[in-house]
């Protein structure tokens, strides 16, 4: 199977369950959601009201678990909710994904669709759209070279952007300039 993996619960969603819908006779594509949250017993609920054999659901799992959970997934799923508060912010959850090499499907709109749009690590969809996700994640389902080469360019990304190494040495040489410039 195909698992396409969300962590958290700080999310919107309902618009996993709708994708999942829309793909439920794709027997090899499964969502996987992982966490605790005041919304897990509705999302449940909601889950079994819509017979969808194709929605895990774990709770929160140990952080030595998470490796596991992630070499599971083929795609990671980061999607909040329409708001202009989330326009400039950017989850955590993107740069672990980029680092594990997974490809985004990116539901938020503002600075982290320009974060994934510019690191060619993921795709983006509309925010709340179950249609939109649906359509995308089987377009990477039929196309696996494509998902390869979105997870590849992440990791590039994170690591010539954002590794704490490079970071370290970019303030280095940032502070020797000041120093020489003094």
């Amino acid at each position: 199977a195909s698992y396409v993996g969300t962590h958290g619960m700080a999310h919107h969603l309902e618009t996993v369950l709708e994708a999942a819908r829309e793909l439920n006779d794709w027997k090899d594509i499964v969502f996987l959601l992982v966490g605790d949250g005041a919304e897990r017993s509705r999302l449940v609920a909601m889950r079994d009201e819509m017979k969808l054999q194709n929605v895990i659901m774990l709770d929160q799992q140990p952080k030595e678990r998470m490796p596991d959970l992630w070499s599971l997934s083929s795609v990671s799923l980061v999607l909040l909710k329409k708001s202009d508060l989330f326009k400039t912010v950017i989850p955590s959850k993107i740069f672990e994904s980029m680092a594990m090499e997974k490809p985004i499907i990116l539901g938020v709109e503002g600075e982290s669709a320009e974060l994934v749009m510019s690191s060619g690590g993921g795709i983006c969809v509309e925010p709340e759209n179950g249609k939109d996700l649906a359509d995308q994640v089987l377009k990477l389902y039929r196309d696996p070279a494509r998902c390869r080469a979105l997870g590849t360019s992440g990791r590039e990304y994170v690591l010539a952007h954002f590794d704490r190494q490079v970071l370290a040495r970019k303030l280095t040489d940032v502070m020797q300039q000041v120093a020489s410039n003094g």
